[in-house]
């Protein structure tokens, strides 16, 4: 290759590069609806993977469309913090404009990781949210399941009956069992270019899979991230119905 194309072909990858750096940066200032329409009996926004920092704009913006949406049950799937963040007074804010007459939450692996997994806990129930632990409670869209996050990612099995399960690794997904719905991020959604998936953490990267044991699997793409890119994956706000 001479001289001149090799500098064609160098300026062409950083155009490349850089173009997919903004459209990366721009995926942490917006975000999606997704409605899943099942019958659950009520409406539920589902949260997950905030990796709260500071409070920014896109965080009104994705607050005002909840208040909007008026919820009978806001979830929460963990990593709403993690070892980036500077105090817990941003969770604190975040959490104090999320109102519904049931609010549930489950851990994520950077509570855990960060050492706070105590503090959110605590914070999560000051306002107002059960936290479940490899437990469950009784509502009134049916009974709500809580997966804790496990450092080996397997996990026990468990025989639901209908409800919900929220769990924040999809990976447990596989050891749950009957006609439910799981509920989980931690993917950010992987990478996936033309439907094919370059990258994953994950046995599901994103969306909706059936599962073997006859329940259903939604995978989040999360509401925020560490590092403010994320490679075609934009923001997603999930509400069940």
């Amino acid at each position: 290759m001479n001289r001149r194309s090799f500098l064609g072909v160098s300026a062409a990858l950083l155009t490349v590069v850089g173009v997919s750096g903004v459209e990366g940066y721009l995926n942490t200032q917006r975000f999606q609806v997704t409605r899943l329409k099942i019958g659950i009996g009520g409406k539920a926004v589902f949260i997950v993977d905030t990796h709260l920092h500071r409070f920014e704009k896109i965080h009104e913006e994705i607050l005002e469309t909840i208040a909007e949406e008026e919820p009978d049950a806001i979830l929460l799937g963990g990593d709403l913090v993690d070892e980036y963040t500077p105090s817990l007074d941003v969770l604190s804010t975040f959490l104090s404009s999320l109102d519904s007459g049931w609010k549930i939450a489950v851990l994520g692996n950077h509570e855990y990781w960060s050492g706070r997994a105590s503090e959110v806990a605590s914070l999560l129930s000051k306002h107002g949210f059960t936290v479940l632990i490899d437990s469950s409670i009784s509502t009134p869209f049916g009974r709500v399941y809580g997966v804790d996050w496990r450092d080996d990612r397997k996990y026990s099995s468990l025989k639901v009956s209908g409800g919900i399960v929220l769990s924040h690794d999809p990976n447990a997904a596989s050891s749950i069992y009957g006609e439910c719905l799981v509920l989980s991020g931690h993917t950010h959604g992987g990478v996936v270019i033309g439907g094919l998936t370059l990258y994953s953490n994950s046995m599901y990267t994103r969306g909706l899979y059936e599962l073997s044991g006859g329940g259903k699997l939604y995978v989040s793409r999360g509401l925020g991230q560490i590092f403010p890119i994320r490679f075609t994956s934009p923001l997603e706000l999930l509400i069940i119905e």
